[in-house]
């Protein structure tokens, strides 16, 4: 990792916990790096000291690729590093996605799928680096962010159908991806819109990526960006994560064990008629309606006290994550098939 040598700012006492927090957790992590033998995709840590200093870190590195069942960390395993400092690591429901399509073209549209493969290894990725591949970027590529979600506003009292805000946003770049793919371009074109259109129809099939909730603590236009600011008592100590974890709450030791479990549970034909919504804001303001009544309805926000999710909230949540990365996983195939079929 390349660094910068800069003057170091003029440390505070209200700024010096969190600093220091900082600088713990990234001196421990790289040494327990080495757990992770064959490698692993973007890591978020949450991490909180005794003192009360809390920050949350997206660790962007990647040391290779991890392939299902895998040896190396467990997803959503506590590790205890030294002075009350815990680390989080939270499975990515990206590679469940793009597995569930892979098995689905391969039993329904198998030429597809080859055509599918053969951009990727043009390319030198595999479905599972694909999948993360914008994550792996957003560091180095800010500009990108906002292709990940889409704010549509949720107010109380507020517009029952509000706008969708201008673009870009998740909407209108799988368009563009699928345009791109479908035009063709460069090996480097291929292999990174076939990535971005795997990831992006996660993304706009996860709740929290289709809202944003403003209130007198979160006002307009940024509102709690998406759950983000959204506190809650425990860990992920945020409603996002939370969400971004919902495809499964605990340890999952074979993504492809998963993503078998989760077609058996919601196949094809059950989910027929959603499947035959094709328009992009349906899907966006499906996700919206989903984080209105399920991720937010339940939970009064108080950044003073702030609530403790129960398992009855984490156990629907997590049946409605499932649901939504069968149809992710069904909806990608059936673009994959119109591109490449």
């Amino acid at each position: 990792m390349a660094t910068k040598a800069k003057q170091a700012p003029t440390r505070t006492e209200a700024n010096a916990p969190a600093e220091s927090l900082i600088e713990a957790v990234f001196a421990q992590v790289t040494q327990f790096w080495t757990a992770v033998p064959n490698g692993t995709g973007p890591i978020e840590v949450e991490a909180e000291s005794g003192n009360g200093a809390r920050v949350s870190v997206k660790i962007m590195a990647s040391t290779g690729a991890s392939a299902p069942g895998a040896a190396g960390v467990e997803d959503d395993a506590h590790i205890l590093l030294d002075g009350d400092v815990t680390a989080t690591f939270n499975m990515d429901g990206h590679h469940v996605i793009a597995l569930i399509a892979e098995l689905d073209l391969k039993q329904h549209f198998p030429n597809t799928w080859k055509k599918v493969q053969k951009v990727l290894d043009d390319g030198g990725r595999d479905v599972l680096k694909a999948a993360t591949f914008p994550d792996d970027i957003r560091f180095l590529h800010p500009e990108t962010k906002p292709f990940h979600f889409v704010d549509i506003v949720l107010q109380d009292g507020g517009q029952m159908n509000p706008p969708v805000p201008p673009a870009p946003h998740v909407i209108s770049k799988i368009a563009e991806f699928t345009a791109t793919l479908k035009h063709g371009g460069t090996v480097q074109e291929m292999v990174d819109g076939l990535s971005w259109l795997i990831h992006l129809i996660g993304d706009i099939h996860q709740p929290l990526h289709c809202v944003t909730h403003v209130t007198p603590q979160h006002p307009a236009p940024q509102g709690d960006r998406g759950g983000n600011s959204f506190k809650l008592r425990g860990t992920p100590n945020n409603l996002h994560s939370v969400w971004d974890s919902s495809v499964s709450f605990t340890p999952v030791p074979d993504e492809g064990a998963l993503a078998q479990a989760i077609i058996q549970q919601h196949s094809r034909q059950q989910l027929a008629a959603d499947l035959q919504v094709t328009d992009l804001e349906k899907w966006a303001r499906s996700s919206y309606n989903l984080a209105k009544q399920f991720a937010y309805g339940p939970l009064h926000e108080n950044p003073a006290s702030p609530p403790k999710l129960t398992a009855a909230y984490l156990q629907q949540a997590e049946k409605i994550g499932r649901k939504q990365a069968a149809l992710a996983g069904y909806r990608l195939a059936d673009r994959l098939h119109e591109i490449f079929g």
